[in-house]
């Protein structure tokens, strides 16, 4: 599997993937503010009373989902 920031996904398909294949709701939402609109895990962090850490792991999981699906 290619490293993710090799690829060249946009952010319209990454949208799709996400919204298909992400079932919860707040981490979709914060899949999205990470990986299209570029959000800070420290501010998603503090947008959703997560950790910094729980955030990072939620987005590397999405990203594999992605990765898988795309």
């Amino acid at each position: 599997m290619r490293k993710w920031k090799d690829n060249n996904y946009s952010n319209h398909r990454v949208v799709e993937v996400i919204d298909e294949y992400i079932h919860n709701a707040r981490d979709r939402d914060i899949l999205r503010e990470k990986l299209v609109d570029g959000v800070t895990y420290d501010a998603l962090a503090g947008k959703y009373d997560l950790t910094y850490e729980r955030v990072r792991d939620i987005v590397r999981q999405g990203k594999k989902t992605i990765e898988t699906f795309y």
